[in-house]
């Protein structure tokens, strides 16, 4: 329960914070989404590469946090340049910016730095936590859209709004725990 408070709430704030435009462009939208599910991937698989092939062998598991910083800050410089040599026309300006601040990547990665846990459920947490934080993105900037025009209280527009949504949005996926389990 406290993984979707802290994503959708994460997801709130960055989609608030950082891609506040009005109107949003869809295409901006999901070129971060995009960029943000590359991230938080690629983070997860090279937390587990470092953890297991540097950093237990060399015993030097303290330094996770220094060298998963570096790695994901290397990936949020990295991969709006590949995107932009691969699709010139997406809008990647500030996406550098934005991913370096994805504390879901970090979050991730360190986990997976201090779990022992096998490649294809490293690869799958990571995929469902990138496609989970990109719909997340999509659904706050579609209640967004949703609330500009609604008879809201002046009080709650904008950022508590969204909070609010958060919690519902929370309370809804919760509900999916333990669907897929035996």
């Amino acid at each position: 329960m406290n993984d979707y408070i802290l994503i959708l709430i994460s997801a709130a704030l960055v989609n608030h914070l950082c891609l506040h435009q009005q109107p949003l462009p869809r295409l901006h939208l999901h070129v971060h989404g995009l960029a943000c599910a590359l991230c938080i991937a690629l983070g997860v698989i090279g937390a587990q590469l470092l953890a297991q092939g540097v950093l237990a062998p060399l015993h030097i598991q303290d330094l996770a946090l220094f060298l998963l910083l570096s790695w994901l800050a290397l990936l949020a410089w990295g991969i709006p340049w590949l995107l932009a040599k691969w699709r010139p026309a997406w809008p990647v300006a500030g996406l550098p910016a934005l991913l370096s601040s994805n504390a879901v990547a970090l979050g991730l990665a360190l986990q997976q730095a201090s779990d022992d846990s096998a490649w294809s459920s490293t690869l799958l947490q990571a995929l469902l936590a990138g496609a989970g934080f990109w719909l997340a993105l999509a659904l706050f900037a579609d209640l967004r859209q949703r609330t500009k025009h609604a008879d809201i209280p002046g009080v709650l527009r904008g950022l508590p709004i969204e909070l609010i949504g958060a919690g519902v949005m929370a309370m809804a996926f919760s509900g999916l725990n333990g669907l897929f389990t035996q």
